[in-house]
């Protein structure tokens, strides 16, 4: 019965420990940074997208044909 009472003890103190870190404000500072209103540079992919799923289409069409070729019988 003892060690199961250290193991609950140790998990007690290490919960209770993390708890009182979480609570904790950052030092030098009063609260949370305010938002920032610059956005960063549009991604390529933004711009591609279509062209990627006509690609994933196309793929997916052809993976299909293959798997439906193999286990078609002759």
């Amino acid at each position: 019965m003892r060690p199961q009472i250290v193991k609950i003890l140790t998990l007690v103190l290490f919960l209770a420990n993390s708890i009182s870190l979480l609570g904790q404000s950052p030092s030098g500072s009063s609260g949370p940074p305010p938002p920032s209103n610059n956005r960063g540079p549009e991604l390529p992919i933004d711009e591609n997208i279509l062209i990627l799923v006509a690609l994933g289409l196309i793929f997916g069409m052809y993976v299909i044909y293959k798997k439906s070729r193999i286990n078609s019988p002759e």
